[in-house]
């Protein structure tokens, strides 16, 4: 059966409005989500673009020109949407250059006439706005989104679509290439363009869907004041972990962090400064370990931190690293420096297994017996020890770890 291309067409333009119209919704009641309000214009130009041909047919000036005009200039807000999903800056120029630009070479009577010229231009014009719009959401890929790389193959397989009329020109009808229109090859083209449109509409919101469950997850997971992860996000991704390196046999380690003296610091100097100190901390710790390790604020002043891949002497000399730098550390407190050490302790798997309960609890008597031992200090957990060894002072600076949770007083 033939394929009906203004019936396609007029589907196609009727389901292009309804997206640009939902798009521009969601754009007007969540202007945190800017690419809707891209995407919407990128449709309802497209819109317009159909009506146009569908109005004044495939040769006239109207068509040809302000309607492939406002078709490059749909495409190039479909890139932008794309930079603005991923938080870069709009560029303006493809948006106000490239149409204007079009629509001058259409008053060239020769290039007007030539249809190979014009599906040349065009497609080399279109075919580089959708790389650029799937490659935008590529450099975004650090952003693990199940939809990102649907949407990433479909943008490029809609640039390859427009690439490929280049080498068609001379063997296949328009709109694939500038031969004589041919009904069925005209409702086809048609028919890739509707389902290229509906895929990548349909996959663009599940992407903005799984954006904001993602930003949902993670403020739930981190603690407002220091930027740490909290207390659940330790419970699930040190299950997870642990049971990933229990599977590899890996060591990993867990420091116990406890500020001291935390309690005279807030009666001295209120919350607000107690607030200083730990944001202080927290961001030597930050310093301190590397991007693969874990942070997490467990309540008031005390931290853990995992160290994937660890032994326990690596991890002790994190641990005596971030004590030293600490304690070398001056906080300015409404114009009173002050300074504060911590109290750190340290249960490795290669000690006590691949229980995460244990190795906490292992840690956290750690800590208790390095206060006992006069703070400021760092506690290796060992098997059996009802007090483990304790060490005040600097050893060599090596290998950027960290471990479990801190407790630090001031």
């Amino acid at each position: 059966m033939p394929i009906d291309s203004f019936t396609v067409l007029l589907f196609g333009l009727f389901i292009k409005i309804v997206l640009g119209v939902l798009f521009l919704v969601f754009w007007l009641q969540t202007r945190s989500a800017p690419w809707f309000g891209w995407w919407s214009a990128s449709l309802l130009l497209g819109s317009c673009t159909s009506a146009l041909y569908m109005w004044r047919g495939p040769d006239s000036l109207l068509s040809v020109g302000v309607g492939n005009a406002m078709l490059l200039a749909s495409f190039a807000c479909c890139w932008q949407g794309a930079r603005s999903f991923d938080r870069r800056p709009p560029l303006w120029s493809p948006v106000l250059v490239i149409p204007p630009l079009w629509l001058a070479v259409c008053f060239v009577p020769d290039f007007l006439a030539s249809v190979p010229h014009r599906v040349i231009l065009s497609s080399s014009m279109i075919a580089p706005l959708l790389a650029m719009a799937a490659f935008e959401f590529w450099r975004g890929r650090a952003e693990q989104l199940p939809s990102r790389w649907p949407v990433i193959a479909t943008f490029g397989l809609f640039a390859l679509l427009f690439a490929a009329r280049i080498p068609l020109v001379g063997v296949a009808p328009f709109p694939f290439g500038a031969l004589p229109i041919q009904p069925g090859w005209l409702g086809a083209f048609n028919l890739a363009m509707f389902a290229h449109t509906m895929l990548l509409s349909v996959l663009l919101v599940s992407l903005s869907k799984e954006r904001l469950e993602l930003d949902q997850r993670t403020k739930a997971q981190t603690d407002p004041l220091t930027g740490a992860l909290n207390r659940r996000a330790f419970m699930s991704r040190g299950a997870r972990l642990l049971q990933r390196h229990a599977k590899e046999r890996a060591p990993l380690c867990l420091l116990f962090l406890d500020l001291d003296h935390f309690k005279s610091l807030n009666d001295r100097f209120g919350h607000s400064g107690g607030d200083d100190v730990l944001m202080s901390f927290v961001g030597l710790l930050n310093a301190c370990i590397r991007p693969t390790d874990f942070l997490f604020r467990i309540g008031g002043e005390e931290f853990c931190c995992l160290l994937p891949y660890t032994t326990t002497e690596q991890a002790h000399r994190v641990a005596e690293r971030i004590r030293h730098q600490f304690e070398m550390t001056t906080v300015l407190i409404a114009g009173s420096p002050v300074k504060a050490t911590a109290s750190l302790g340290i249960a490795s798997t290669e000690a006590f297994g691949y229980e995460l309960d244990t190795l906490m609890r292992r840690a956290d008597m750690a800590v208790y017996a390095a206060k006992r031992s006069g703070r400021n200090r760092v506690m290796v957990a060992n098997l059996g020890d009802e007090m483990p060894a304790a060490s005040n002072g600097t050893d060599s600076e090596s290998d950027t770890h960290v471990g479990h949770r801190i407790k630090v007083a001031i």
